[in-house]
């Protein structure tokens, strides 16, 4: 599976991944089709990909259309040494979809949706004082996203 000039995967994982990456829903035959590979090999390489936590294949909701009216990119500060405890914090929250300790600007990233601005400003507040380290935060509310997916190279 390894091929080290190529982000360390080989021609069969990036067909997959790249395969995957138009249509998560895509069948193993399918696939096998289109690397000339049989679905068996395709299903082997794909748990072995999920295994190594190369991939994972996930339903993306789309908050607006569940309802949840507000959504937010929040980059947080905290003091030195409280990283892990805020990540901690943060990753028990459903309204938290994803956290991102970053290197530099803010110490870490998040991206949350509620339901609506009472109910975000009650959120906010909670996340921020669960926080042991919490310094101050920027909020960056989005009124639409026009462009989103999931998709990287993946050494083509």
């Amino acid at each position: 599976m390894a091929d080290e000039g190529n982000g360390g995967i080989d021609a069969l994982s990036r067909g997959i991944i790249v395969a995957l990456q138009e249509d998560g829903r895509m069948s193993f035959r399918e696939i096998g089709k289109r690397l000339g590979v049989s679905p068996n090999t395709v299903r082997a390489r794909y748990h072995q990909l999920q295994e190594q936590g190369i991939i994972d294949v996930i339903a993306v909701p789309n908050h607006w259309r569940l309802g949840l009216a507000c959504h937010a990119t929040i980059g947080i500060r905290l003091r030195p040494g409280t990283i892990d405890q805020a990540v901690a914090v943060l990753d028990a929250r459903n309204e938290v979809a994803w956290v991102g300790v970053m290197m530099n600007g803010y110490d870490v990233m998040i991206e949350v949706a509620a339901a609506s601005t009472p109910a975000f400003t009650r959120l906010k507040q909670e996340l921020f004082a669960a926080m042991d380290g919490f310094v101050d935060a920027d909020v960056f509310l989005m009124a639409e996203v026009r462009k989103f997916r999931y998709r990287i190279d993946a050494g083509d």
